[in-house]
């Protein structure tokens, strides 16, 4: 009866799937966190030939299986993931760096950095943010040159325009590294290592532009204002 319940998971997984690569350590170790009383250390994190889901070992033994949009993980059951949200003291954080702000209304917060490859990308999508939120740019780096950059941007207090223009020469100055490490070390400890990150007012976080505009579709669509975002 359980390995057929497998089956079935693995098979209601495979028709759900995001392309994508499983995360590292310390996301899986966070969506862990979320998802159970009992705490585990991640060993490793592997994809799985075949499927597409990343099994998850931990030092004490236990096995399980997360799919490819983090959205659920197995173990024996289906164990929905509850969505990550930022605590009180680590949302003022955020808002407390922020380096630029453009636009009016309910306000989004985007972490990003110039190296971002998505987010040049993704330009014209963030500018269609901006014309209907407010929309604070806070700069994060997750590894040395990504932090160059980001304490760079944050020492010429540069902003959407400028934000992603590539420096022949790097500024770096004091109060740019305190900002820089301060919201990435906040990042780091939910398991978000890189951009884009967006943080709604209550606190909830999409990685990613497919799931910040899964969340604006689901906003305009529901017809519950008190389910809507303000």
């Amino acid at each position: 009866m359980r390995s057929m319940l497998m089956g079935l998971l693995f098979v209601w997984l495979a028709s759900n799937a995001v392309a994508g690569e499983c995360p590292g350590i310390p996301e899986a170790q966070a969506i862990l966190n979320r998802c159970l009383r009992t705490p585990l250390s991640v060993k490793t994190v592997e994809r799985i030939k075949d499927f597409p889901v990343c099994k998850v070992t931990t030092q004490e033994g236990e096995t399980f299986f997360l799919s490819m949009n983090r959205k659920h993980l197995i173990e024996g059951i289906l164990i929905e993931v509850p969505p990550l949200v930022l605590s009180s003291e680590d949302y003022q954080i955020l808002k407390k760096n922020i380096l630029s702000s453009v636009g009016e209304g309910t306000e989004i917060i985007v972490v990003t950095n110039p190296l971002c490859k998505a987010c040049r990308e993704h330009r014209k999508k963030i500018k269609q943010l901006m014309k209907k939120f407010k929309v604070s740019f806070v700069i994060a780096g997750f590894n040395r040159e990504e932090i160059n950059a980001a304490v760079d941007a944050v020492c010429r207090k540069k902003n959407f325009s400028n934000l992603f223009d590539t420096e022949r020469s790097l500024e770096i100055c004091d109060s740019g590294k305190l900002k820089v490490w301060t919201v990435s070390d906040t990042l780091n400890k939910y398991g978000i290592t890189g951009t884009p990150v967006f943080v709604f007012p209550d606190r909830r976080v999409a990685m990613g532009i497919d799931e910040l505009f899964n969340w604006w579709r689901w906003r305009d669509s529901n017809p519950r204002p008190e389910m809507r975002l303000r």
